[in-house]
């Protein structure tokens, strides 16, 4: 196990990672997707033009999540893909001073079927677009939480860490 010290200092490195990999601006221009418009819950959609649309992700909450009323693995389907990577870190980041909902961060980043195995044209174009800036930050987060928290992260959740390694660490 790490110390607190040491702890602290891959904190603070893994987090400035993630804002130098992740530009604030310039803000999506598409923010929801064309193709998924007419089957998705009008709830939700509504919630994230509220809660998320036109707004910097540094400025997006994780409760801005929460308060959508779907995780962020089915809120990312509303999404362009270009779009919900612009927002993944303000999840990422959330999580990181509230690791209760890892899943959020998790279900993000993994593909949202049985077997979390990517495919699709939305998956496709999602981790397609990653920058390699941005994949070593996904990385650095999974290693985070696997040094971390993998001992108090039960089954289901070292799972889907398990799968998010093995997709964003090639």
């Amino acid at each position: 196990m790490p110390s607190p010290e040491d702890v602290a200092a891959d904190n603070a490195e893994f987090l400035n990672l993630v804002r130098t990999a992740f530009p604030v601006a310039p803000l999506p221009v598409q923010f929801f997707w064309a193709e998924g418009k007419d089957s998705f819950d009008r709830d939700i959609r509504q919630e994230l033009g509220n809660r998320i649309s036109g707004r910097p992700w540094t400025e997006v909450s994780l409760m801005d999540w929460r308060m959508v009323g779907a995780s962020p693995a089915v809120a990312r389907g509303y999404f362009e893909p270009t779009t919900f990577m612009y927002y993944v870190p303000s999840i990422i980041l959330g999580v990181s001073r509230e690791i209760d909902f890892v899943d959020y961060a998790l279900e993000a980043i993994v593909p949202h079927n049985k077997d979390h195995a990517p495919r699709g044209k939305w998956w496709t174009e999602f981790s397609g677009i990653a920058s390699p800036r941005q994949r070593t930050a996904l990385s650095a987060l999974l290693a985070h939480v696997r040094l971390v928290f993998w001992g108090t992260l039960g089954p289901a959740n070292q799972h889907l860490l398990e799968r998010a390694e093995d997709i964003w660490s090639s």
